[in-house]
Parts: structure tokens; sequence; C-alpha cells
């Protein structure tokens, strides 16, 4: 594919270079008939006519020797005389043919523009075509002879050396060019070579090498894009990875603590009070597996779906009441308190939706606070916005464990939670929920003092 691009490239600019080059040639060549040719034909036309008076001084004896000079000052000259003899002078023309009638005329006394009325051609231009009829033709006069003097530049003589000189700055500026054109090749390719290297081992799973392209231009945009995404790829590889394992292990627990208690339970000399703690165990791990698989399918839900559906206007207050009352086993359970101020509006949003982030924030409070603690619930609003605020007087969390909360399957240090082991999923259903309804939730905590979280949801 490289090579590929490289060729197309090579070729491209060869192609683009022709076309240019017989554009101009073309462009110049009707330049030449439409505005230079008949300004050439005059020039040359005055030039002949000051030879035709300085020649008619002239004896028969000296005018041999002053076509001789003309001829070698850079012009090619045919002479002929009313009888019909004719001469040349300062080099051949490649064509001779010459209508008698254009010669008699010229004798006569009238001019010929030949070079002016020189037929169009496509690819040699007049200026260039050494032909007898493409000159110009004035009267001469002298010694008593009348002669047809006809004159046009020796374009071999006059750029004799210069053909030379522009011809091998021609095929030079050629070969340099596609040489330049090469190397230029060269170094827009690379990045894409190194770009496409990098992306064969990216999708073998390999994303440890970095894309060293230091470039300002498009390229070296692309690749600090390509670069972001590669870390970025990296990182939700390792999040998957890490994902995997922790449902696996997740799953994994229960269902070992599952069976090894249905076994206990097969056992012929097994008393009904530990049939009951076994049932009872049996029962909290079906129970935590099935919270893990409901929160596990919220969590694909809103993956998939990012459009928040059925929003209707409601009552932040009254689904708070009724989480709090639903919940109300748990506090009495750990002989704690909560107290509440509700003061929000109504806002817009999913009802299902939100009334899962307010369980999910209200069981995490009762699950990290000790027996006799508190929980504070208060609900405000703005012109734009409702504020919710959740307290507690729990376990708290460290800097770092503040700033991994929200993070998919993360637990606190499972030395201080051990009892209280969750699945590490409800605060990034919780986050996911507030974001969808275009909302901010941020989190404040110390070790052993308590952890405050804010949401705020926008009305409309």
């Amino acid at each position: 594919m490289t090579h590929s691009l490289y060729l197309k490239f090579v070729w491209f600019t060869l192609i683009t270079m022709i076309i240019s080059s017989l554009t101009s040639f073309f462009v110049m060549n009707t330049y030449y008939h439409q505005f230079v040719k008949k300004e050439n034909d005059k020039k040359n036309a005055a030039i002949a006519a000051e030879m035709s008076a300085y020649l008619e001084g002239l004896n028969s004896d000296q005018l041999s020797d002053a076509f001789e000079m003309l001829g070698a000052s850079g012009y090619q000259l045919y002479v002929e005389d009313q009888s019909g003899s004719g001469s040349f002078y300062g080099g051949e023309y490649r064509d001779k043919t010459l209508p008698k009638e254009v010669i008699s005329s010229v004798i006569d006394g009238e001019v010929y523009h030949g070079m002016r009325d020189y037929p169009r051609e496509t690819f040699v231009t007049g200026f260039f075509a050494n032909e007898l009829k493409n000159s110009v033709g004035v009267p001469l006069e002298a010694d008593g002879t009348k002669y047809a003097l006809f004159i046009r530049p020796n374009i071999g003589l006059l750029f004799g050396e210069l053909r030379f000189l522009f011809g091998g700055l021609g095929i030079g500026l050629f070969l340099l060019s596609i040489f330049g054109m090469i190397i230029v090749a060269r170094k827009l390719i690379h990045p894409i070579t190194h770009l496409t290297s990098v992306t064969k081992k990216m999708a073998a799973e390999s994303f440890d090498e970095p894309i060293n392209i230091s470039r300002r231009d498009e390229i070296g945009q692309l690749a600090e894009s390509f670069d972001a995404m590669r870390v970025q790829i990296k990182q939700l590889m390792t999040k998957r990875k890490e994902f995997v394992n922790n449902v696996s292990h997740d799953i994994q627990s229960p269902l070992h603590t599952i069976q090894s208690y249905l076994a206990l339970l097969n056992k012929p000399d097994v008393t009904k009070e530990e049939q009951f703690a076994y049932q009872k165990i049996i029962h909290q791990e079906t129970s935590r597996l099935s919270e893990l698989t409901k929160q596990l399918l919220a969590l694909t839900v809103l993956d998939e779906s990012l459009a928040l559906q059925e929003q209707k206007l409601l009552s932040i207050n009254k689904q708070w009441l009724d989480t709090i009352n639903r919940n109300r086993w748990k506090l009495e359970e750990k002989e704690m308190s909560l107290s509440h101020s509700l003061k929000a509006e109504d806002i817009k949003g999913n009802a299902t939706l939100l009334q899962t982030v307010w369980e999910n924030l209200l069981n995490n409070a009762v699950k990290y606070s000790e027996e006799g603690g508190s929980i504070h619930i208060e609900t405000d609003n703005n012109e734009h916005q409702v504020t919710i605020i959740i307290r507690d007087e729990g376990i708290g969390m460290s800097e770092d464990e503040r700033k991994q909360a929200f993070e998919r399957f993360y637990r606190a240090d499972k030395a201080r939670t051990r009892k209280t082991e969750g699945t590490g999923l409800g605060l990034s259903i919780v986050k996911k929920i507030v974001k969808l309804h275009h909302g901010s939730i941020s989190i404040e905590s110390e070790p052993l003092k308590g952890t405050s979280i804010t949401i705020s949801l926008p009305k409309g």
C-alpha cells in the first residue's frame, strides 16, 4: 500500500509537470500568434527597409560583399534580381519554396509580410519555422538593377550556443525536480508508513509503540491524534480486561459459596439450625448475584443508549421520600438516623433512572456507615438547576479512593470494607445517569469522617 501511494505520488507529479509544460507551450504559442507575430513582422520589415536603403548606394561589385556581411551578422538573406537569378546568404533555408508571383510583386515595389501571414502552427511557432515564406521581403534597386530582398533572423546562429545552454538548463531542472520530488515523496510517505506499522501492531493488540512523528503540518496533526487514540485504546483494553476479570471474580465467588453450602446441606447430620443458617447464606449470595447482574444490565443499557427516553416532569422530593420509606428497614437494622431538608422544585427527567441514582446513593451511605451513624439528605434549587446532597458519617475515603470512586468495579480498601462488599458498579451507574441528564456529580470525603456527594441537575 505504501509503495503504491509512493508511486502514485511520483506519477501524479510527473504527469502534472508534463501537463503544465504542454499547457504553457500552447499558451505561449497562442500568445505569439495573437500578439507577437505581427510586431515581429513589423520589426523585421523595418530592418529590411534599412538594409535596402543602405544597399541602394552600392555598385554591383560591392553588393555581394555587403550581402555576405549582412548574412554573417545574424540574418538569412535571399536575393533575386529581375532576371530570376537568386542567391542565399547567411545560412540555408530548410524550405526554399516561394511563389514566383510573390517575388515579382516585391521586385515591383510591394512589401512581403511572410512572418505576419505565416500559417498558424500548433507545435512549431512561426518564429522558429526556417522557411523562405516565413520571411519579410522588400524591393531593392542598386546599380540600375531591381532586386527582391527577403530576410529573416538566423535562429541557428543567434541561439546556437544558447540552445545548448538552455537545453542543459532544462534537463538539469527536470532532473533536479525529479530528485527533489522523490525526496519530498519519501518525507511525506514515511510518516504514513510508520502509522501503518503501528496500526498493524495495534491490530495485534500491541499498543506500546509510540508514534514518533514531530511535524506541524496536517500529517503531524494526524499523528498526534492517532497517538492519542492509541493511548485511549490501550487504556480501554486494560479496562476491558479488568472488567472481565472483575466480573468473573464477582460471579465466581458467590457461586463457589453457594455450591459449598449446598454440599453442606446435603450432609445427613446437618441440624435444622445449621440448615437455616446455610439457607440464609445461600439466599444472601443469590441476592448478591442478582444485584450484580442487575447492575451489569443497567450499565449495558446506559452504554448502548446515550439518549434519554420517557422524560417527564417529576418530583425529586417525592422520589427521595419513597426511597427512604423503602429502605427504612436497613436504617433500623443498623440503628441509624436519617434527616432531610427537601426543597427542590420539579424537574424534567427519566423517573426510573433517577430513582436508581437515589437508591444507589442511599444504599452506599448505609453500607459504609457504622451502626448508630446518621445520614442527612438535602435538596434545593436556583433559577437553572436543582442540587441534591447526601451526607453520611461513615468510613469515608482517601484522596486516591475518591478519585477512583466512579470507576467500574472499584472498591475501597477491602480491609476496611470487608463486611460491606458490593459490586463496585453503583457509583459508575450513578455518574452515567447524571451525565445523561446533563448534570454533574462531585464527592467530598475524609477517612473516618464521612462522605458528602453533591449532584446538580438542570431544570429544563
